[in-house]
């Protein structure tokens, strides 16, 4: 069984797919190649740094014990 991706590269890999559909959306729209870069880079900043917050608290969680709430 395949070791699973850490989330710090899981979060990477997934906002790089992100960054580049929104690139391409961008230019499918007619935006300048410069509008276009610029939306990228945004994106690639913006959801980095978000998927890797919510991966590492979700993966807090999953190996957490369940508490009993009796």
């Amino acid at each position: 069984m395949a070791h699973p991706l850490s989330p710090l590269k899981r979060a990477i890999r997934n906002s790089a797919i992100l960054t580049i559909l929104v690139g391409a959306l961008t230019q499918y729209q007619g935006s300048t190649l410069s509008e276009s870069l610029m939306a990228m880079q945004f994106t690639l900043v913006v959801i980095t740094p978000a998927l890797w917050l919510s991966y590492h608290w979700t993966q807090k969680l999953f190996k957490s014990p369940p508490t009993d709430s009796k």
